[in-house]
């Protein structure tokens, strides 16, 4: 299957080309089986309540082994594309509709774990390893043991940078399940870029808003969808402080997730 029109990216890694009118084709080495799975999902448990793209197809290419998943177009521009445009209160209007998104989102009844769909690792890159060790990886039965992914990471980045072990995981290890406790598993997109958002005009002041690139998403404390956003958003213009009207803010789980990106990525 062939198109002109490229989307995004590149087959390196994830391309996205338009087919048509009608269908959309995401391949590349980096694009992965849980994105179809969670599409799946969505639309098995959540069909009516929020807009994302319906999966047709998904299969690996025989000549590079790379997975296409050809999904359902949906009309509309990123929302990155829209923002400067819009007015305050067309702006407003845009938030609402994504707050009712993410609020379907947060109704999904919890699995009782935190992992991907299917009871898998956890999609986000803090807690990829190369062996797949569970206490890293996940799935994880309570947030303790999701914050021990955290400190058993830390460590593995010791090992592979030298072998040396630093007292910043001790740290972690004493005091990470007192600052970040009590938050339960929701259903989160992680990863609420406004080019990940789709928005399309119906009349002057009303809007229709989907989500796209589900690569990332799963079961995560109920602070993550907003706190890993600032620890990786740029801070620029209004939209830090227009997210906060579609996603609950966690201010001091903000900070310290901040810090253990920080200390985990760069």
């Amino acid at each position: 299957m062939e198109s002109t029109t490229i989307l995004s990216g590149d087959a390196s890694s994830s391309r996205v080309v338009a087919v048509g009118p009608h269908f959309v084709v995401k391949h590349g080495g980096g694009v992965s089986e849980i994105e179809g799975q969670n599409l799946l999902f969505l639309e098995q448990h959540a069909k009516n309540q929020i807009t994302v793209p319906k999966l047709y197809a998904m299969y690996r290419t025989l000549s590079t082994g790379h997975l296409c998943l050809i999904m359902e177009r949906l009309q509309g521009d990123t929302l990155e594309v829209l923002w400067p445009g819009l007015e305050e209160k067309e702006k407003s209007a845009v938030c609402t509709e994504l707050k009712k998104a993410i609020d379907a989102l947060r109704e999904l009844p919890a699995p009782g774990f935190y992992g991907g769909v299917g009871r898998t690792c956890i999609p986000y890159h803090l807690f990829w390893d190369r062996e797949q060790r569970k206490e890293i990886c996940g799935p994880f039965n309570s947030e303790s043991e999701f914050n021990a992914g955290f400190v058993n990471r830390i460590r593995s980045n010791d090992e592979l940078n030298g072998g040396y072990i630093t007292p910043k995981a001790d740290f972690y290890e004493r005091h990470i399940d007192s600052m970040l406790s009590k938050h339960a598993p929701v259903f989160t997109h992680s990863d609420l870029q406004r080019k990940n958002i789709l928005v399309h005009r119906r009349s002057e002041n009303a809007f229709e808003v989907a989500l796209i690139d589900w690569e990332t998403a799963g079961w995560y404390p109920s602070y993550w969808e907003y706190s890993l956003k600032f620890a990786t958003m740029k801070w620029k213009g209004d939209w830090p402080r227009r997210l906060e009207e579609v996603v609950e803010p966690w201010p001091n789980e903000s900070v310290v997730l901040r810090m253990l990106y920080q200390d985990l990525w760069f």
